[in-house]
């Protein structure tokens, strides 16, 4: 596994990107209209991005490289034209150079237990989303409403992906209310324990 210490990457400044996260349980907060759909994509896209902000950069002197403010991502990103919903699924070269930065963290969610999510994966069946998931086991997850956040370090020259970590979270980690998310203290205690460049 990729770490700082061993890297032959030298990232000095790295971007949170917007979350790519569709939940279910959009529609019971809004009137079921597309517009009405995407702009809470975008808005619990950025809430997530913003906690994992303010979790990563919780303590800075013992982070290992300078990560570019959340709101200074999205505004570059919005006045370039970029979808926030997409942009996990451009080519991260690209994005790195629009926000001037060495690295990206791209995030995606989607459902069902890490044993799947792995296996699909290996299988090359599913990227990010756990689309390659039978209905019947998507369906359970939902019920559970657990979901499976995947985590990805991607290098801004090569565009290569040099770390990767998932995590499932289950509904006391994170409930939507109609206007925000709710987050537990905990929410990415395991990411910033892996992540290489906390300390």
């Amino acid at each position: 596994m990729y770490t700082a210490a061993q890297s032959n990457y030298d990232h000095k400044v790295i971007a949170i990107l917007p979350f790519r996260a569709k939940f279910p349980e959009y529609k019971k907060l809004s009137d079921s209209s597309a517009g009405v759909f995407r702009s809470l994509e975008v808005k619990y896209g950025m809430q997530l991005q913003e906690e994992l902000y303010k979790t990563i950069t919780k303590d800075t002197n013992r982070l290992l490289v300078e990560v570019q403010p959340w709101q200074t991502t999205d505004s570059i990103l919005k006045n370039m034209g970029v979808d926030l919903r997409k942009v996990s699924f451009m080519d991260m070269s690209a994005v790195a150079k629009i926000l001037r930065v060495d690295a990206c963290v791209v995030v995606t969610v989607g459902y069902g237990s890490l044993s799947n999510v792995r296996s699909a994966v290996a299988s090359n069946s599913i990227a990010g989303f756990a689309g390659g998931l039978g209905a019947s086991e998507l369906t359970r997850a939902i019920y559970r409403n657990n979901k499976i956040f995947t985590f990805r370090l991607v290098d801004g020259k090569s565009g290569d992906e040099v770390w990767n970590y998932s995590q499932e979270m289950t509904a006391g980690d994170i409930t939507l209310d109609k206007d925000q998310l709710i987050f537990s203290r905990k929410l990415f205690k395991g990411f910033r324990k892996r992540f290489p460049y906390c300390d």
